[in-house]
């Protein structure tokens, strides 16, 4: 049998440990002063009423197409039917980030691109 006396750690173990917990006291340090900054959410999407009334319609269904726009150019946030009278009405889950949507409206007769306001959590536009 094998006698061991336990030793201390090594010097380089105690260093790496005070790295760690000197790391971790300044990362909460940022997060509270992030957390502090006017309007600041947490929130990384909300949910947005849409209300849409499209003008002219023959009773067939057009299709809404939502993006976002960026740097990168538009990406599909969701698709959409009016219904026979040319309304859309739905409550979306839309980036929080968002101020406006790009919606594109397609019908067998019609093809056009509106930029639209997110206005207080809400999406309204009426022909």
């Amino acid at each position: 049998m094998f006698n061991r006396t336990v030793r201390p750690r090594s010097l380089v173990n105690s260093l790496l440990m005070a790295l760690v917990l000197a790391a971790g006291a300044w990362n909460s340090a940022v997060s509270a002063a992030t957390t502090d900054q006017a309007g600041f959410r947490y929130d990384t999407s909300r949910l947005t009423t849409v209300d849409i009334a499209l003008a002219g319609s023959d009773g067939s269904p057009a299709l809404l197409s939502f993006y976002s726009q960026g740097p990168n150019g538009l990406r599909l946030l969701e698709n959409g039917f009016t219904d026979a009278a040319g309304n859309y009405a739905a409550d979306m889950q839309l980036p929080a980030h968002l101020t406006q949507v790009v919606v594109v409206v397609r019908t067998p007769e019609r093809e056009d691109t509106l930029t639209l306001a997110i206005t207080d959590q809400a999406i309204t536009y009426t022909e």
